[in-house]
């Protein structure tokens, strides 16, 4: 007679281990009565990566995947399952939309709304009037932030790679020009604000605030970080191309003193969002919001 204990411990032996699968370039994938028709792969982050796709009605879409690396399946579930929970429950019309999530092929995909093209096309292709654009652009970036904030995370991964233009089409077509707004997007990295951990992120040194080296000297890291971020945002539609700072820089206040001296009447208001300490930097994103509005006169 066979051991029931036994059986268990040979089955598990020759279990063949699951596999993350990419999806190929005209795959459908099928999710209940959902089809998703998979296209190019578009890009690619240090959690996933993304594919073009399109659903059975048509809609402009794209399938983030996430990419195992060295974690276990079940570690990847759970961040599968963390970043869904985060996108179902900040339901914003300034953050990007989850249409879907499901596993499949033991892969594990989120369907997110496509947007036109990152803010980063448009800095470092288009001839920018950067006191045209940035009450435009901090208007929506800061809303969302101040959502995030309220639901008590912190977004911490702000940068012109995930912030993305859409083009509103009825406005388009009703007053005969294009009607841009923009999302935040990317929630992969956003945390609790208790429970925030900048040093346990692959964030890069360059979209760092000092706090995140020197929370000491600087002040404790929190939802402060995204004032930092957003105002490393507006700098780079000052400047017209995204800089990249080192650690020493960063501790040097550089980027505070280059939004400072910049011609652009909106450069104090970011230097004071760039401020080393955390205690004399703006201090909300609706304060951010309220002093740029202020510089510019009216509400655009």
């Amino acid at each position: 007679m066979k051991s029931p204990r036994l059986e268990a411990i040979r089955n598990l032996a020759f279990r063949q281990p699951r596999r993350f699968q990419p999806p190929a370039k005209g795959e459908v994938l099928v999710n209940g009565e959902r089809r998703y028709f998979i296209g190019d792969a578009i890009g690619q982050g240090g959690f996933g990566m993304v594919y073009d796709c399109i659903d059975d009605w048509g809609n402009p879409l794209v399938a983030k995947i996430l990419i195992p690396h060295d974690q276990s399946y079940r570690e990847v579930r759970r961040v599968w399952q963390d970043e869904l929970r985060k996108l179902l429950v900040m339901r914003h019309p300034n953050i990007t939309f989850v249409y879907d999530a499901f596993e499949y092929n033991d892969t594990f995909y989120l369907i997110i709304e496509r947007c036109s093209f990152p803010l980063s096309h448009l800095i470092t292709r288009l001839g920018l009037d950067a006191d045209r654009w940035i009450p435009y652009v901090a208007r929506d970036v800061l809303q969302a932030l101040d959502y995030i904030h309220a639901a008590g995370y912190v977004h911490k991964d702000l940068h012109p790679g995930n912030v993305f233009v859409t083009e509103q089409r009825r406005k388009r077509r009703m007053i005969k020009e294009q009607v841009w707004s923009f999302k935040v997007g990317d929630l992969g990295l956003t945390r609790l604000e208790s429970d925030i951990r900048v040093f346990q992120t692959l964030l890069a040194d360059w979209m760092r605030p000092p706090e995140a080296f020197d929370p000491e000297k600087f002040g404790a890291v929190g939802r402060h970080v995204d004032i930092y971020q957003t105002g490393l945002l507006l700098l780079a539609l000052m400047l017209k191309e995204i800089p990249y700072f080192t650690r020493e820089e960063i501790l040097g206040g550089i980027p505070q003193a280059l939004a400072a001296k910049h011609d652009s009447k909106f450069g104090p208001v970011v230097a004071k969002a760039l401020r080393r300490h955390v205690e004399w930097r703006t201090q909300t994103a609706l304060e951010f919001w309220r002093e740029l509005s202020a510089v510019a006169g009216n509400n655009p």
